[in-house]
């Protein structure tokens, strides 16, 4: 049995706070907005030029999300969501071995089309506990592997969803220097 990975739900709840909790497969790709409130981020960032921090502010700081299908046959529909992304997640389902072993080549196709860009590990569906196949010594692994940080979430739950979301616009962020 395959659990979906959840990445609309996960964007969902995010962006709208809301859970959806029907599946309907990604087909090229959906576009959101999350407009972020920087006074919470800033502080956290490893920015040291003043007058970039104040711009950021007096502007705002808009996160444009691509939710990609993640159909790899149908990869030549959402590959030109890549080249021009600053940041990104790569989800995987805690319940489906299979979504985590695809980590390698989404990583490696993110990393073709838009270079060394910032991005961390999202293993979703964490309230599926009793049915997890993919370990935390397994997921250790990988994100040191990739030298990057992970998070554990869960859509439904509403559980480390803003966590990994602002880990991510610091590491954006951070890039700007």
């Amino acid at each position: 049995m395959q659990f979906k990975i959840s990445k609309t739900s996960l964007l969902a709840r995010y962006v709208d706070d809301i859970f959806r909790s029907e599946y309907h497969q990604t087909i090229g790709a959906n576009f959101l907005i999350k407009e972020i409130d920087l006074n919470k981020i800033i502080d956290k960032c490893e920015m040291h030029d003043v007058d970039l921090i104040e711009d950021l502010k007096s502007k705002g700081f808009k996160l444009y999300f691509w939710d990609i299908g993640g159909q790899t046959d149908k990869l030549f529909v959402t590959e030109y969501y890549f080249i021009r992304a600053l940041g990104a997640m790569v989800i995987f389902n805690v319940a489906d071995k299979e979504s985590f072993k695809d980590l390698d080549f989404w990583i490696s196709k993110m990393k073709e089309l838009s270079g060394e860009i910032p991005f961390i590990l999202v293993g979703n569906k964490i309230d599926l506990e009793n049915k997890r196949l993919v370990s935390a010594e397994e997921i250790k692994k990988k994100a040191e592997q990739y030298n990057v940080d992970y998070f554990e979430t869960s859509a439904k739950l509403n559980e480390s969803v803003d966590k990994a979301f602002e880990d991510l616009s610091i590491k954006i962020l951070n890039n700007f220097k």
